[in-house]
C-alpha cells in the first residue's frame, strides 16, 4: 500500500471517534485533497466507513450491526432542517442494548407526538424491537392534579393499595416492556413521580403502589415531550438521565420547502377523506405559507379541515375541489410571491424529498470544490463543471416538479436569460434548482477559501450569479453563497470575462433602464450592461446608494461608462466619482441604439479613449472625465496576471489606514499609461509595485516586488511604508509576502504535503538558525531555504534520498551537524523521518557562506 495511504488508514485506526477529512489532514500534515483521495480509495476497498452529514465523518470499517441502520425517512425535514435531529434520534434508537431515552421539546403543535410515534414505527420496521412490541402513550397533563393516580397508572398497584383497589394491576411500565412508553407533557409529573421514574431508569426496576418490598423489572424505551423549558420544570437529577434532547422548530421557522411539504400532507389527508382531488389556488397557498400562529401545525390542520369542509359543501358534485382564500375562516397575510397552484391527488401519497440518490454525486462535487481551492486551474475548473452537469435530472424528477421550481424557473429566465442576455445558458436552470432544493452546502472553512478565489477569478460571472440569488426567495436563513459559487462556475462558459470595462445605465421610470439593458445584453449575447430604474416619485438618494454599492463591487481601473437620462447627471457624477478608480465616460441620454453601439465596442475590447472619442458622434451630451482614484492609493501591477496583484492586495490592504486604497492594475494598462505619459492618472498614487522593472522615466515612485527579497529593496519599501505603518506591521507584510512567493513555487512541486503547514515549520527552522548564528537572512536566501527544506522533508518521507557517505571536516561543520540534528528533532519525530548526513551536508553548503 502507498506510504501516505497507509498513514491515513493507520491514523484512523488509532482514533477513538469518527473524524472529518480536514481534521485528519491537519493531524497528518497532508493536503486535504490528498487525504480525501486516499479516503475514497479506502472506502472502495471497504476498509473505512463514511458517515454522511455536514461535514462527512470517517472511521475504520467494523462489523456493523444489522440494527445500526435505523431509518426515519417519512418525517418532513429529515434531509433538511431536522437532519441533525434525526441523526440524534437514530443514534438513540440503535444504541445498545436498549436504546437511549429521548426528550422532545417545542411549542404546541410542532409535531412532538407525531415524531414520537414515528420513532416507535422506525424501531419496529428496522427490527430493533419486535413488530408487536408495545407503544404506550400517557399524557401527564390529563392527571396532573392527581399525582397518586399517575403513580398507580405508571407503576401499577397491588390489591388494597388504596380504596377501590380490589385487585392487583400492572402499570404502563410493565405494559410497555420491550417497547416504548411516550410521556407527553412530562413536565406535569410531580417531583415524587419524577424521582420514581429516574430510579427505574437507573436500575430497570420499580415497585408497584402499595408494595415497597417486591421489585419488578421491565425493559422500556422512554420518549418524553414538553412545551416548557426542561431546565425550569424538570428535576436536575431527572434530566441527567435523559441523554438525547431535541427541539422541534415552529412551523413559521421551518424552511419554505418544508412548509410546502407539510401543507401537501395536510391537504392530502383531507383529500383522502373526501375522495376528491384538490386544487389550492396560488393566493391561498402563499397565505398559508406565511402563517405564524402559536398552534403551529395543529392550528393549520384544523384550519385546513374547516376550509376543505366549506369548499366541499359548495362543490360536492365536482371531481376536483378548488380551495380559495375565502374558504379559510381565519385572517391571513397575503403575499406577493406566486408559488402557483398546489394540486393534490387523493390516490397518490405525496413523497417527501429524499437526497440519497444525489448524495454520492454531491460528495464528489464537494471533493472537486476542495481541490479547486488548492489548484484553481482550467483543468480543475473543467472537472468541477463536468461533475456539476453530470447530475441526472431523471434521478431527481420529483425535485423538479414542485411549486418552488416554478418560481425558480421564472426568476432564472427573468434575471439570467433576459436581464443579462444569457439565453444560451437556459439548460443550466434545472441543475441549479437541484442544488437549491437539496440544500447543498459545504463546510464553512471551505466556503471562506473558495469565495474570494471564484469572485476574483470570475468577477463578471460572480456578479450575475449573486444578482440572481439576491432576488430568489429564501427558503430559510442558510448561507446561499455556495449556490452563488456553483452558478458562477456553471455560467463561466457563457460570460465573457475578457471584457475590461464596466457600464451602468440609470433612468427614470419603472423598467426604463432595465428594459434597454435586457435588449442590449440579449443582442450581444452576453452580459455587458448593468441597469438601475429610478422610480418617478422616489428620491435620488436611494438610487445613488445603490449605484455606489454596485460600483464598489466592480474593478473600474480600466474605465467606467455611465449612461443616464436627462436630469440625473450632475447629482450622480458628484456622488459616484469618489467610488471610481479609472476614467469615466458619461452619456447624458439613453437610447437603445447608443447603448448597443457602446456595448459592441466594449465587447470588442475597444480602447476606452477610442470609445470616448467616438461618443461625440451620438450628437447628444457626452462628457469624458479623465483621472484615477480620488483616494491616496498604491498600485500593484504584475505581469503574471491580475490574480497575483489581487493576492498582494489581500496581504497589505488590511494593515493600511482606511484612506489608502490598494488597487490591482492590469499590466497592459500600466504600460499604456506610461507610453502615453498620462501622468495625471497617477496623481494620487503613493507608489507602484510591479513584477517587472520599469525602465522608462516616470513621474511616480515604483519598485519591483522581487527586489523586496534583497536588503536594498526591503529598505526602500520600509522607508515608504514607515509613514503609515508600525515596524511590526511592516515586518508582518514582508513575512506574508515572502510566504506567498514561497508557497506559489512550493505548491507546484510538493506531491502531498500541505504547503501552509510546512511553510510555518520551515520558517521556525530558519529562525532557529538565525538565532544561533546571529544572522539576518534576506528574502532571496530565505526563499531558497523554504524551497529546499520543504522538498527535502517530503523526499525523506517518500524515502527518495541518496545514501552517500559524507566526511565531516573542521569544527565549524561538526558544530553545524550537531545543531542541525537538534533543530530538526521535532520534525523527525513528527514526520517519522531521519535526516541523513548527506542531507545535512547540503544544508551546510547553503549556510556556509553566512557562518564563515
Amino acid at each position: 500500500m502507498d506510504i501516505a495511504k497507509n498513514r491515513v488508514l493507520s491514523e484512523l485506526t488509532d482514533l477513538p471517534d469518527p473524524i472529518t477529512t480536514s481534521q485528519l489532514a491537519e493531524k497528518l500534515n497532508l493536503s486535504r485533497s490528498v487525504v480525501s483521495h486516499y479516503l475514497n480509495e479506502l472506502l472502495l476497498e471497504k476498509k473505512v466507513v463514511k458517515q454522511d452529514g455536514r461535514p462527512v465523518l470517517w472511521s475504520v470499517q467494523a462489523a456493523a450491526s444489522k440494527k445500526a441502520s435505523a431509518r426515519l425517512t417519512d418525517f418532513v425535514g429529515v434531509h433538511g432542517s431536522l437532519k441533525k435531529t434525526v441523526e440524534q434520534v437514530k443514534a438513540a434508537v440503535v444504541y445498545p442494548p436498549n436504546g437511549l431515552n429521548i426528550l422532545i421539546t417545542g411549542h404546541s403543535g410542532v409535531g412532538k407526538s407525531y415524531l414520537a410515534s414515528k420513532i416507535g414505527e422506525c424501531a419496529k420496521k428496522e427490527g430493533i424491537i419486535a413488530k408487536d412490541a408495545p407503544y404506550i402513550v400517557l399524557n401527564c397533563a390529563d392527571y396532573a392534579n392527581n399525582p397518586e393516580l399517575v403513580s398507580s397508572m405508571l407503576f401499577g398497584y397491588v390489591k388494597g393499595a388504596y380504596t377501590g383497589a380490589d385487585e392487583e394491576k400492572d402499570g404502563l411500565l410493565q405494559q410497555a416492556d420491550h417497547g416504548y412508553l411516550f410521556l407527553d407533557e412530562v413536565h406535569r409529573l410531580s417531583s415524587e413521580n419524577q424521582e420514581k421514574l429516574f430510579s427505574f431508569i437507573d436500575s430497570g426496576q420499580f415497585f408497584k403502589m402499595g408494595d415497597n418490598s417486591t421489585p419488578h423489572k421491565a425493559q422500556v424505551r422512554l420518549i418524553m415531550a414538553t412545551t416548557e423549558d426542561p431546565e425550569k420544570v424538570l428535576l436536575t437529577t431527572f434530566l441527567r438521565r435523559i441523554p438525547i434532547r431535541i427541539k422541534l422548530p415552529d412551523y413559521a421557522k421551518r424552511p419554505l420547502d418544508e412548509r410546502l411539504d407539510i401543507l401537501r400532507l395536510l391537504f392530502y389527508r383531507e383529500a383522502k377523506t373526501m375522495q376528491r382531488k384538490l386544487e389550492i389556488e396560488p393566493n391561498l397557498l402563499a397565505a398559508l405559507l406565511q402563517v405564524d400562529n402559536p398552534g403551529n401545525i395543529g392550528y393549520l390542520k384544523n384550519a385546513i379541515r374547516v376550509a376543505c369542509a366549506s369548499a366541499y359543501r359548495e362543490q360536492v358534485e365536482q371531481e376536483t375541489i378548488v380551495l380559495k382564500l375565502g374558504h379559510l375562516p381565519i385572517p391571513l397575510r397575503t403575499n406577493t410571491e406566486n408559488y402557483g397552484s398546489l394540486m393534490i391527488d387523493y390516490q397518490v401519497l405525496p413523497k417527501l424529498k429524499a437526497t440519497s440518490q444525489l448524495d454520492s454525486k454531491f460528495d464528489q462535487i464537494k471533493a472537486d470544490l476542495q481541490a479547486l481551492t488548492e489548484d484553481f486551474s482550467s483543468s480543475s475548473m473543467k472537472q468541477v463543471k463536468l461533475d456539476l452537469l453530470s447530475l441526472d435530472q431523471q434521478e431527481a424528477k420529483q425535485e423538479l416538479n414542485d411549486n418552488l421550481h416554478s418560481l425558480h424557473q421564472k426568476l432564472y429566465q427573468k434575471i439570467i436569460e433576459e436581464k443579462f442576455g444569457l439565453s444560451q445558458a437556459h439548460y443550466l436552470e434545472e441543475v441549479l434548482y437541484l442544488f437549491y432544493a437539496s440544500n447543498f452546502a459545504i463546510a464553512d472553512d471551505q466556503l471562506e477559501q473558495l469565495q474570494p478565489l471564484v469572485s476574483r477569478k470570475l468577477p463578471r460571472t460572480y456578479h450575475v450569479a449573486s444578482t440572481f440569488y439576491q432576488e430568489l426567495v429564501k427558503k430559510d436563513q442558510r448561507d446561499y453563497r455556495i449556490l452563488m459559487l456553483v452558478l458562477t462556475l456553471l455560467l463561466s462558459d457563457h460570460v465573457d470575462e475578457n471584457i475590461k470595462l464596466r457600464a451602468l445605465m440609470v433612468a427614470h421610470g419603472k423598467g426604463s433602464a432595465t428594459s434597454i439593458q435586457s435588449v442590449v445584453n440579449t443582442l450581444c449575447g452576453n452580459y455587458i450592461f448593468d441597469a438601475i430604474d429610478m422610480p418617478i416619485d422616489a428620491g435620488v438618494d436611494k438610487i445613488i446608494a445603490e449605484a455606489n454599492k454596485l460600483i464598489d463591487s466592480f474593478n473600474t481601473t480600466n474605465g467606467f461608462v455611465l449612461m443616464v437620462d436627462m436630469g440625473s447627471l450632475s447629482q450622480l457624477y458628484s456622488t459616484i466619482k469618489d467610488h471610481l478608480d479609472g476614467d469615466l465616460l458619461v452619456v447624458n441620454n439613453i437610447t437603445t441604439l447608443t447603448a448597443l453601439d457602446i456595448a459592441l465596442k466594449m465587447q470588442a475590447n475597444t480602447d476606452f479613449k477610442n470609445i470616448a472619442e467616438k461618443a461625440d458622434d451620438y450628437r447628444i451630451n457626452v462628457q469624458y472625465y479623465e483621472g484615477f482614484s480620488q483616494s491616496p492609493n498604491i498600485l500593484v501591477s504584475c505581469i503574471s496576471g491580475i490574480g497575483i496583484s489581487e493576492k498582494v492586495k489581500e496581504i497589505i490592504q488590511p494593515i493600511l489606514p482606511n484612506k489608502i486604497k490598494v488597487i490591482p492594475l492590469d499590466y497592459a494598462t500600466l504600460k499604456e499609461k506610461i507610453r502615453s505619459q498620462e501622468w495625471n492618472y497617477f496623481s494620487n498614487t503613493l507608489f507602484v509595485l510591479t513584477t517587472m522593472d520599469i525602465s522608462d522615466e516616470v513621474s511616480f515612485r515604483h519598485l519591483n516586488l522581487y527586489d523586496l527579497l534583497d536588503a536594498s529593496g526591503e529598505k526602500q519599501l520600509r522607508k515608504w511604508l514607515g509613514v503609515y505603518l508600525s515596524e511590526d506591521q511592516i515586518n508582518y507584510f514582508f513575512q506574508k509576502l515572502l510566504q506567498f512567493f514561497s508557497k506559489e513555487g512550493i505548491s507546484e512541486r510538493l506531491a502531498f504535503l500541505n504547503p501552509d503547514v510546512i511553510l510555518n515549520e520551515v520558517e521556525a527552522i530558519n529562525s532557529k538558525y538565525e538565532n544561533f548564528y546571529h544572522l539576518k537572512l534576506d528574502g532571496k536566501v530565505k526563499l531558497n531555504l523554504y524551497m529546499h527544506i520543504a522538498l527535502m522533508i517530503e523526499r525523506l518521507m517518500l524515502q527518495r534520498t541518496a545514501d552517500i557517505k559524507v566526511e565531516v571536516s573542521g569544527k565549524q561543520e561538526e558544530q553545524f551537524f550537531m545543531i542541525t540534528h537538534s533543530i530538526f528533532q521535532p520534525i523527525e519525530m513528527k514526520y517519522n523521518i531521519k535526516l541523513s548526513d548527506y542531507e545535512i551536508s547540503l544544508l551546510y553548503e547553503l549556510f556556509k557562506q553566512f557562518i564563515d
